[in-house]
């Protein structure tokens, strides 16, 4: 097994165990990246940004990383004691049918009575029939991201050659094309990782107190075992630990979570660097009865590769 980096100190002390007691339910949707590697580099995704070390190096080039598959199956059975039988992925901010293991990972989820999903920009479905095959028989839909189009006329067209491809399957599109929004229907929105760019179909806009559910419906856990807050927490900034020291009930029901997620539901933004400057909208008003307050968002590029 791969040595794994040592979680800071700012994973607070010993977690409650039952949402009853910390006030938050489990989580509904579980996501466990199971490798790292992307073979596209998309202008709104935050990976193509990344010189970190966690997707890319300081060159640009991917990282090519897997979680060993005990580990993956490790955190289906604690999942699967905490009661959980919700929605189950195995990506992030990577292609998950890169992985040789997917479709043996999808049986596993279904096999513990959780609901496997796949978001897929279906590059490696075009080549591969008996992989058509699988997927439709596993997974509960499919989300096909569709990225290669100028126009609406070629976007129904893309439509069409997936609805031909996986007749059967429960579809749906994530439809961000090349021009964003000013050539045809594109959903793209803005990143907080991501440079502003006006082929982005919302404006790119920060909200200072508004609050923000997302972090208490998803468990992200990316490939090196980091617990990630949101999809916005591409580098894991939040510091909430890794699947490598702790159980998922320990780090989903730590106190540091916890405050967060509260933080984030009572409009705190503020309190958290990342929230701050997230251009992600409000999942509903302020809790106070104030405005939302709204300001021009000021993109802060990914940190550098540590040497």
């Amino acid at each position: 097994m791969p040595t794994m980096p040592s979680i800071g100190s700012s994973l607070m002390s010993a977690p409650h165990t039952s949402g009853s007691k910390t006030g938050i339910p489990l989580f509904e949707r579980l996501l466990i990246e199971s490798q790292s590697n992307c073979n596209r580099s998309c202008w709104f995704c935050p990976r193509t940004y990344d010189r970190s070390g966690k997707y890319l190096d300081a060159a640009g080039k991917p990282l090519l990383k897997q979680m060993p598959t005990e580990k993956i199956l490790n955190l289906l059975d604690q999942a699967q004691s905490l009661g959980f039988m919700g929605g189950v992925g195995f990506h992030h901010y990577s292609e998950p049918l890169l992985d040789k293991r997917n479709i043996t990972l999808a049986r596993e989820a279904r096999r513990r009575g959780m609901k496997p999903d796949l978001h897929t920009n279906g590059d490696v479905l075009k080549h591969d029939d008996a992989l058509c095959n699988e997927v439709k028989s596993v997974y509960e839909f499919i989300v096909i991201g569709l990225y290669d189009y100028e126009t609406n006329e070629e976007l129904q067209e893309s439509k069409r050659y997936w609805q031909t491809r996986l007749t059967g399957a429960n579809l749906k599109f994530s439809s961000i094309g090349l021009s964003g929004a000013r050539t045809g229907y594109s959903i793209g929105i803005p990143k907080a990782l991501v440079p502003s760019d006006p082929r982005m179909a919302v404006p790119d806009l920060t909200f200072a107190n508004a609050p923000c559910h997302r972090p208490l419906i998803r468990m992200i856990i990316q490939h090196d075992g980091e617990v990630c807050n949101c999809c916005e927490d591409t580098h894991g900034d939040f510091k909430l630990g890794n699947v490598y020291q702790h159980s998922l009930e320990e780090l989903w029901f730590s106190q540091r979570h916890v405050r967060i997620v509260t933080d984030l539901i009572a409009g705190k933004r503020q309190r958290h660097e990342l929230c701050r400057n997230c251009p992600l909208s409000p999942t509903g008003p302020v809790p106070r009865g104030e405005k939302i307050d709204i300001a021009p968002r000021r993109y802060v590029g990914p940190p550098a590769l540590d040497n």
